[in-house]
């Protein structure tokens, strides 16, 4: 049951049907447990991924879940679709289907997604307000001039979104590859940055979100579980 923050005794009075009478009725014989322990105070709050039974009956029981991804070429960065493998297909259990992608790479780029069934961990993640950094790893087909890094560094205007990107993070690794970090995540973002002076992008791969780091040993198309660092409120 999806919800925003609300009270334990709340919680039971509207799941149960049964109302405030009820609810404090159980909280006072002790018969409520919040995450196996036994509560009798109705006013704490219950978090969304917090367990809560009645004399042992479930009535609410929902498992986090937050997954770094090594994303292949080829694949989709998707829920579903008709034609093509997705993130979710490459995971392959069953409840991978209640899961959403925080951050999407076109069908070409390789690295780290994040998946996760937390509405809020994702949002917090790709609300622009928030300035995520974002670092990838860039080859092209012509030589990074001094010009295209010097405009990179001061933030580029896109038209399109009517908005002046972040100062980017620029580190060349040979003529034709660099580290690049940037802050807004655009549709093709990079690929049009660097078109802009011509150069056209040969392979990106993205390293980080924030403070999520792909793993060096996590292979191309498999995935691993991870707990964040979360807020506090509403928990």
């Amino acid at each position: 049951m999806a919800h925003a923050c609300v009270t334990v005794a709340q919680f039971i009075a509207k799941k149960t049907s049964l109302g405030k009478r009820y609810a404090k009725a159980v909280l006072c014989r002790g018969e409520v447990f919040l995450n196996q322990t036994a509560i009798t105070d109705g006013s704490q709050e219950l978090g969304k991924f917090d367990q809560l039974t009645i004399s042992g009956t479930i009535l609410q029981s929902r498992v986090p879940r937050y997954l770094l991804m090594h994303k292949p070429a080829g694949i989709l960065s998707a829920t579903s679709d008709p034609t093509h493998r997705t993130v979710i297909d490459l995971i392959g259990q069953p409840w991978a289907r209640d899961l959403h992608l925080a951050g999407r790479l076109d069908r070409a780029t390789t690295g780290l997604v994040i998946l996760t069934n937390d509405s809020a961990f994702s949002e917090s993640l790709m609300r622009p307000g928030n300035k995520i950094p974002k670092t990838y790893l860039v080859e092209t087909d012509l030589p990074i001039t001094a010009e295209a890094i010097e405009k990179f560094r001061s933030g580029m205007p896109f038209q399109k979104e009517n908005i002046r990107a972040q100062p980017a993070i620029v580190g060349l690794l040979t003529e034709n590859s660099c580290r690049l970090t940037i802050h807004e995540g655009l549709h093709h973002q990079i690929k049009r940055m660097f078109l802009r002076f011509g150069i056209r992008v040969t392979r990106l791969h993205r390293e980080s979100i924030g403070p999520h780091v792909l793993p060096e040993d996590l292979a191309s198309g498999d995935y691993r579980t991870f707990w964040p660092h979360l807020p506090q409120s509403c928990r």
